[in-house]
């Protein structure tokens, strides 16, 4: 199994958002993916540094588009993240590996059918 973890600050004009996902990077067709499952947001390039700055580039564009629809906690939420606590400080909770694997198709199969590393990285991502 192999689990890439995010941790970052994303950064908002009046919000700031603390970050922590767990990443799947996996090889296919000579390419290497990262991929979150709890966003479903994937990067990719020739090798892992590639395919992370391509995920970072790609979850920048995420939040930066939903914050700027207003439909970031719609998006969260149709992906199963939950919140909890005050608008003030919110709390959001990714949703559990065992309901991802179950409710999406192509975590199921890179779970079932890939070869993937297990390693943690954390990242600081303020825009």
């Amino acid at each position: 199994m192999s689990t890439l973890h995010f941790n970052g600050q994303i950064g908002f004009p009046g919000y700031v958002f603390q970050v922590g996902l767990s990443l799947i990077e996996f090889n296919e067709n000579d390419v290497t993916i990262v991929y979150s499952p709890a966003l479903n947001i994937s990067g990719y390039g020739y090798n892992s540094d590639e395919a992370k700055n391509s995920f970072n580039i790609a979850l920048h564009e995420f939040f930066q588009y939903t914050n700027n629809k207003k439909t970031f906690d719609k998006v969260l939420k149709e992906l199963g993240w939950t919140f909890k606590g005050s608008k003030k400080k919110p709390k959001m909770e990714a949703p559990l590996n065992s309901d991802l694997i179950a409710k999406n198709p192509l975590y199921n199969d890179i779970i079932n059918s890939k070869n993937y590393k297990v390693y943690k990285e954390d990242v600081e991502f303020v825009f």
